[in-house]
């Protein structure tokens, strides 16, 4: 534990803070959120991440092995998003990393904006944090379906990181390690090294940038986030996950590089059985030992942030928030590991308020 300690240390002294903290204190606890669900009684139709255009929710059947415990829901729905930053609080997490693809754009991007407003408006007033994952594949979508040229679709990418580092960067809600805001890519996937370092010189709130472990040594990324590390529509094992991220873990950190750690509950997704796309492959959710496990490792791990993969992401079979399958189990892990004097009620009073 004293490396670790050391190694937390560095980071900090890496950040350039005027000095570190004296006693350095837990990481920061974040959960994915993906603000991108819609349902017919708010949006009038149900979203594809609800049926994956294949499934009827009418009848009873969502795009997933496992269904919400207040039923499916819409992103956009105010009294669902106080539900669930309600829950988030209650179980400890300190805010939310949500899954953005820009203002504005085609298909649900602005939807999925209008969400992420305000899903953000009420983390702040519940005293919680918040910050982006950007998606650069859009580019991609544009290219294809826009037919823009190259330079017109990376232009339209750049356009949203632009509108981000001007409007939430900066804002004092956002999470910031030393003086610097935290900024996840997922990718870069569409991006090439140059278009990607020539978006990063532009951004004037100069933000510490993490990217997927195997493309964060490109330029213009400081550091890697772990991910659910599923492989090639392969079952992983728990010895296998483990050693992997332990493995990125000690070599990031170890390299003063910034990183972040990873907790998850498992991995059980529905594209193939959809006819979507092909299987990730799985992990074994182990009657909850595998969240468990993995957010022990996350905070043992000397990553100044966790995050939670995901809070909601159904498609994929990831989401901590209660279900009709697992209740709360994952919400209590984390309020006995994060807040063991609270009211081991709570949580539950939470839920069946948004059930009636």
């Amino acid at each position: 534990m004293r490396r670790w300690g050391i190694l937390l240390l560095t980071f900090w002294a890496w950040l350039g803070a005027a000095e570190p903290p004296a006693c350095a204190p837990r990481p920061m606890v974040l959960v994915h959120v993906m603000p991108w669900f819609e349902s017919k009684a708010v949006s009038g139709r149900w979203g594809w991440h609800w049926t994956m255009e294949k499934t009827d929710p009418d009848k009873g059947a969502l795009a997933s092995h496992d269904r919400p415990a207040c039923g499916p829901y819409d992103s956009g729905d105010p009294a669902t998003i106080a539900t669930q930053v309600a829950l988030m609080k209650a179980a400890g997490i300190d805010g939310a990393i949500i899954d953005w693809n820009g203002p504005d754009g085609f298909d649900d991007y602005a939807m999925i904006h209008r969400n992420t407003t305000l899903l953000i408006a009420e983390l702040k007033k519940a005293g919680l944090k918040f910050a982006l994952c950007v998606e650069d594949s859009p580019g991609h979508r544009f290219m294809k379906e826009r037919k823009l040229t190259r330079t017109q679709a990376t232009t339209k990418v750049a356009a949203s990181f632009a509108w981000a580092d001007a409007h939430w960067l900066n804002d004092p809600a956002y999470v910031r390690l030393g003086e610097r805001p935290t900024l996840f890519i997922f990718g870069p996937q569409y991006l090439d090294e140059a278009e990607w370092s020539a978006i990063r010189a532009s951004l004037k709130q100069n933000p510490l940038v993490y990217a997927l472990p195997h493309l964060s040594r490109r330029p213009g990324v400081d550091g890697a986030f772990a991910w659910v590390p599923v492989s090639e529509g392969k079952s992983v094992t728990s010895e296998a996950w483990t050693k992997e991220l332990a493995e990125l873990y000690v070599g990031e950190i170890k390299a003063g590089r910034p990183t972040v750690a990873v907790a998850f509950p498992g991995y059980r997704d529905f594209y193939a059985q959809a006819g979507a796309g092909k299987s990730y492959g799985s992990i074994d959710y182990r009657d909850g030992r595998t969240f468990a496990d993995s957010f022990d490792q996350a905070m043992r791990s000397g990553a100044p942030i966790v995050q939670i993969a995901t809070w909601n992401d159904y498609g994929e079979g990831t989401g901590i928030e209660p279900t009709a399958e697992r209740g709360l189990r994952d919400l209590e892990l984390l309020r006995k590991r994060l807040r063991p004097e609270a009211d081991p009620t709570e949580l539950r009073r939470i839920l069946e308020a948004a059930k009636r």
